[in-house]
C-alpha cells in the first residue's frame, strides 16, 4: 500500500474521530496507552520506539522498502539488519514532545471508540511555531498496546519549509512523508514506507 493512502485514510480517521466520537464517545480515566511516558510531560514517541526495537530486536523481520522521491519510484527488499534504523529513529524522535517545555502547548483530548475498542489520545499545538503539530495515538481498550501512531510536523522560516506525516503500525507499516521547499530551490517530495513481511 501507499503512503498516501494510509496518510489520506488516517487524516479523515482523526478527523471524523475528533468531530464525532468526542461528542458522541465517553470519556475515560487518566491513563497512558503502552510505553512509557515521562515523568510529568505527555506520551514519549523516543520510549516507546526504543521499547518497540528491543522488543523485536532479533526477530528475523523481513522488509519491502518503497522510496518515492518526487515521483520516482524505487523498491528494495531489506532485512532487520539492513534498514537504516537511524534514519527511521530520528524522522520519529524528533517529533517528541515529551520534554516539560511543552506541557500546557498541546491541547489534549482522549476518548473510548465501542466501535474499534480502542481509546484514543490526540494532542494538538496550541502555538504556531510548535514543529509538531498534531500526535494521534489509537491503542487497545483493555491492553492498551498501541494500534497505530500518526504524527503531523512542520518546520518553517524564512528561508526554508519541512513538513513531515508520519505513520506507524506495529509489525505491519512503518511510513515516512517528507516536504522539503528552500528558497532557489526545487521542492522536494519523498515518501519512504517499511512494510513488514
Amino acid at each position: 500500500m501507499h503512503l498516501y493512502k494510509y496518510i489520506t485514510s488516517t487524516t479523515a480517521i482523526a478527523a471524523i474521530l475528533a468531530c464525532c466520537c468526542l461528542a458522541a464517545c465517553k470519556k475515560s480515566s487518566n491513563t497512558t496507552p503502552s510505553g512509557k511516558k515521562v515523568k510529568g510531560g505527555y506520551y514519549s514517541i523516543q520510549q516507546y520506539a526504543r521499547d518497540q526495537f528491543k522488543m523485536n530486536k532479533g526477530i528475523p523481520y523481513g522488509f519491502n522498502k518503497i522510496v518515492t522521491h518526487n515521483g520516482k519510484k524505487d523498491t528494495v527488499v531489506q532485512n532487520i539488519y539492513t534498514v537504516d534504523w537511524p534514519f527511521i529513529f530520528s524522522k520519529f524522535f524528533e517529533t517528541d514532545i515529551s520534554d516539560k517545555k511543552f506541557l500546557g502547548h498541546y491541547n489534549f483530548s482522549m476518548f473510548d471508540d465501542s466501535a474499534t475498542q480502542t481509546r484514543n489520545y490526540f494532542y494538538e499545538a496550541k502555538e504556531d511555531y510548535l514543529p509538531t503539530r498534531k500526535l494521534m495515538i489509537m491503542a487497545d481498550l483493555s491492553t492498551q498496546m498501541v494500534k497505530s501512531i500518526y504524527i503531523e510536523y512542520e518546520k518553517k522560516s524564512l528561508l526554508k519549509f519541512e513538513s513531515r506525516k508520519l505513520f506507524y503500525i506495529p509489525k505491519k507499516v512503518i511510513q515516512i512523508q517528507e516536504f522539503n521547499k528552500a528558497l532557489f530551490r526545487n521542492p522536494e517530495e519523498t515518501m519512504t514506507e517499511y512494510d513488514f513481511m
